[in-house]
């Protein structure tokens, strides 16, 4: 299911970027997405038979979770909201069906509402388990930073010097503590680290929510908010070589490109995927 040592690409010519190509991370039919690193590790490690997880508007998370339980010879059931001007399953959904999950759609409201009633159903199933929220698990932040050790450990054959600022599209920031992590284990921890936040919400409760899942107190962190809503994608703007959630790493990208290369010159971007 997973690829070690994704590699990192060298753009730094022509667009000021080393890119980690951790949307390589899961060939299909698994998600071109980094969390199935935790994902896996997670699963693996439950008894249960039954594995049930809420996917988002446009959330990997039943993907991810489908071919886990697929290569794991467990069950898996993906709650979804369904839109009143968007109904049926959209296309992580989709991907998730081909994998044998079971669907069960919700009628769409606010994530932590939607949460509590996929497992207040689940309940009901005998030897079954769900997925925490978004996806907020130990062992992403585990499997994240073990592949921070293996990149850094061929830095040299890709060209990543030691002051390079690391730039990391986010949601909740269970990717980005595990990054962090990673480098602080290395002796690298005075990385400054850019967090292009891929939705507007609370920047105290994001770097709260890192700062303690990465156990690093004193981490360089730069916040961007661009005031995204939710479900919007990235503003129009150049489109980079490799593949990009237009949720989250193209928005990062676009920022880089208009912004963040004036400022910073060059960085490693976590292409989480």
């Amino acid at each position: 299911m997973l690829i070690d040592n994704t590699p990192v690409d060298n753009h730094l010519d022509t667009l000021g970027l080393l890119v980690k190509r951790e949307d390589l991370c899961c060939p299909p039919p698994g998600p071109p997405f980094s969390k199935t690193r935790g994902v896996f590790a997670h699963i693996r490690n439950r008894p249960e038979e039954v594995i049930g997880v809420l996917d988002t508007y446009h959330s990997q998370a039943g993907h991810a979770v489908a071919q886990a339980c697929a290569l794991l010879g467990k069950a898996c059931i993906n709650f979804y909201p369904d839109f009143k001007h968007e109904p049926g399953p959209r296309a992580p959904q989709h991907h998730a069906l081909s994998l044998g999950a079971q669907l069960q759609p919700l009628k769409a409201g606010m994530s932590a509402v939607l949460y509590n009633q996929a497992k207040a159903k689940l309940r009901l199933i005998h030897d079954s388990y769900m997925m925490p929220n978004a996806l907020k698990l130990p062992e992403m932040v585990e499997e994240t930073a073990a592949e921070v050790h293996r990149t850094l450990e061929h830095r040299r054959g890709c060209g990543l010097s030691d002051n390079f600022p690391v730039l990391i599209a986010i949601s909740s920031g269970t990717i980005a503590a595990g990054v962090i992590r990673g480098f602080s284990e290395a002796g690298m921890g005075d990385h400054q680290f850019i967090l292009h936040m891929g939705y507007d919400r609370s920047e105290d409760q994001v770097l709260e929510y890192i700062r303690e899942r990465s156990g690093v107190k004193k981490a360089w962190i730069m916040l961007v908010n661009e005031g995204y809503a939710y479900k919007q994608k990235a503003k129009p703007g150049p489109d980079p070589h490799w593949p990009c959630n237009p949720y989250y790493d193209l928005k990062a990208f676009r920022w880089w490109m208009v912004k963040g290369r004036d400022i910073h010159g060059e960085a490693l971007m976590w292409n989480i995927g």
